[in-house]
């Protein structure tokens, strides 16, 4: 009953909250709420505090000054490479299950899981039954159709056959020709090869076992190159272009330098977010298929600032921005975050220099007379 009253109040928290704010960290959503609620709270104590003031207190508090005192920091913005994050997973590029082309009892295997194979090398052998001897009698017609060629084909010189004799023993070996084709391959077929260089990441049988046309020997992983595959928002995917530079930071501590090599051209019909790949190198074969990884593609350089996430605060429409003091008066200025870590997040949206308050932002709104101190803090610290 518990995990659905919680299911329940985490549906209606997403259906409530807008897309921006959900986008934030968690740890960013619970300081902005927080200090939302704290601005709430210390109103109420003024309003309620106000209705228990006396004349007299009130005189003396229109008397003194009334303009509040805010800390600010200037920041100056410098250049900064605006950063599209997405979660994704590695997956191997070529990846395929080896399958059987004709059907019989497995002979013999020569793997096993975890195997590194070569191109060709054979993976799963089927017993030959009666295809050698189908074989030998293919080979054997073909040589007695080509003799008989031969002799047309001298006879007719002498005028002891007619043209359309020669081209009759013509087509018998050609079609002889042709079976022994067929036969060669059926033979063939019986040893199932590695279509590439790679590991054997499964099997699907074991001698003794019979096996169907397009039944699984096994599954082949090639090491390299390896993808990062994620999607992205339809608002960020014009920003993505193929070659682009890219990056990802697997969970299992790895960072592996890449390019984009594909972006799509259709969007998923659900979740209406577009497929990237990024291609990654694995010479050393140490990246495994499946494992989470956050992928970083740097899209244009803007000019952004780097702040503490908790100097953000929220307009009554909802916008996430910082407020700034131009002249003595507060004004409200919405932001755009450019990327964030664990030592700050950068954004833009503000002039190259700007005082922003640090200290005391939630008490003061647009338009507000305000005193400043500066703060010897930086913004980010």
């Amino acid at each position: 009953m518990a995990s659905s009253f919680f299911d329940r109040l985490d549906r209606w928290y997403r259906a409530a909250m807008p897309a921006w704010w959900l986008a934030l960290r968690p740890s960013y959503q619970w300081s902005l709420g927080i200090a939302l609620l704290v601005v709430v709270w210390i109103g109420s104590g003024f309003i309620t505090g106000t209705s228990h003031t006396s004349d007299e207190d009130g005189a003396q508090a229109s008397t003194s000054s009334d303009v509040p005192l805010v800390r600010v920091t200037e920041l100056t913005a410098s250049r900064r490479d605006a950063t599209i994050t997405v979660r994704g997973i590695t997956q191997a590029l070529h990846e395929v299950d080896v399958r059987a082309e004709v059907e019989g009892v497995v002979k013999a295997l020569h793997f096993e899981k975890g195997d590194t194979v070569k191109e060709g090398q054979v993976l799963c052998e089927i017993k030959l039954n009666d295809r050698g001897a189908k074989l030998d009698q293919a080979q054997a017609l073909v040589a007695q159709t080509d003799k008989q060629h031969e002799v047309d084909v001298a006879l007719a010189k002498d005028g002891f056959r007619s043209k359309t004799q020669v081209a009759q023993s013509a087509a018998a070996l050609e079609a002889a020709k042709a079976q022994l084709r067929t036969q060669q391959i059926q033979y063939g077929n019986t040893e199932i090869r590695a279509p590439f260089a790679g590991v054997v990441n499964d099997r699907y049988v074991d001698v003794g076992d019979y096996m169907r046309v397009g039944d699984k020997c096994a599954q082949v992983i090639a090491p390299e190159p390896f993808l990062a595959v994620g999607m992205v928002s339809e608002q960020q995917v014009g920003e993505i272009k193929v070659g682009d530079a890219a990056s990802a930071d697997l969970v299992t501590g790895q960072h592996v330098e890449g390019k984009v090599r594909f972006v799509a051209d259709k969007s998923d019909d659900v979740t209406r977010a577009f497929r990237v790949e990024v291609e990654l190198p694995n010479p050393d074969g140490a990246l495994r298929d499946g494992v989470s990884t956050d992928i970083h593609i740097p899209v244009r350089r803007v000019a952004a600032m780097k702040i503490s996430p908790a100097i953000l605060v929220l307009d009554d429409s909802g916008a996430m921005g910082v407020r700034t003091v131009e002249n003595g008066i507060v004004h409200f200025r919405t932001v755009r975050i450019v990327s964030d870590g664990p030592d700050g997040m950068w954004i833009s949206g503000l002039k190259d220099r700007t005082a922003v308050i640090t200290v005391g932002q939630q008490f003061v709104s647009e338009g507000e007379h305000v005193k400043t101190a500066s703060d010897a803090a930086k913004a980010a610290s």
